[in-house]
């Protein structure tokens, strides 16, 4: 099951960006930032009118689910409920969530306890709104939580893997090792989060098929997440040629 980011069309409104991945592929993943911004914005889209299923991105913006301020952190779940609420009314049945970041001067041991704090409340709107509440692994950095297996609790909820995130942390093979809900699909160099088309990065075609290969047995959903629509299109074609019965 291959999907498109609408990501790829940020500079687009969501109705063109949907209109455009419906001749591609018949899913589609709402990125809710910007002109896509179903969540906080004054977005309003008739998603009924696209032969397509979806995937909802939760905002990025004020969204610190590790957060050591309390107002903020609360906020964040505030945003995470509104993003199930989304979901629930539409029938979308997966939704991306990013766990956190170090904020404030936090420590990583400050900020994990936050996410402790947040994570029984994402359990309940999980349970209340009857989605797939997935958490994001993060790229290399000093800031973002989740750069390596085990490093937050999952428990009540699931994962998704960006292959290109877990290539810069060096950590891909680990975390392939884990059950994955959801896939978020793109290349880089190896050091930085560039989101390009897959094959313009070192991961491989090769590794490409072993995911392909899992995401089968999970069925699982792979999404295209890039930042142009010529990279996007990339990853999906990447994806078909991997396995070209699985592209529907």
């Amino acid at each position: 099951m291959i999907s498109i980011s609408t990501l790829a069309f940020s500079n687009q409104t969501l109705d063109t960006a949907l209109f455009e991945i419906e001749k591609v592929c018949y899913r589609a993943e709402i990125f809710s930032e910007g002109l896509h911004d179903v969540i906080c914005g004054n977005v309003d889209v008739d998603l009924s009118s696209y032969s397509l299923s979806y995937s909802l991105h939760a905002p990025l913006k004020n969204t610190n689910l590790a957060s050591p301020i309390e107002s903020a952190r609360l906020s964040a779940l505030n945003i995470i409920q509104k993003s199930a609420s989304f979901c629930q009314k539409h029938d979308i049945s997966i939704l991306v969530v990013h766990p956190g970041f170090l904020e404030g001067g936090s420590t990583f041991l400050e900020a994990i306890a936050a996410y402790l704090k947040s994570l029984p409340i994402l359990q309940k709107i999980k349970e209340e709104h009857g989605i797939r509440l997935c958490i994001e692994n993060m790229p290399k950095t000093d800031l973002l939580l989740f750069q390596k297996p085990n490093e937050i609790d999952l428990t009540g909820l699931e994962f998704i893997l960006d292959i290109g995130h877990a290539q810069t942390t060096g950590t891909l093979d680990e975390f392939l090792k884990m059950p994955v809900a959801h896939y978020h699909i793109h290349d880089n160099n190896g050091l930085t989060d560039s989101h390009l088309g897959f094959g313009d990065g070192v991961i491989g075609f090769s590794r490409l098929e072993q995911i392909v290969s899992k995401a089968k047995r999970e069925k699982a959903i792979l999404v295209a997440e890039n930042k142009t629509i010529e990279s996007a299109l990339k990853t999906a074609g990447a994806l078909k040629k991997a396995s070209a019965h699985f592209f529907e």
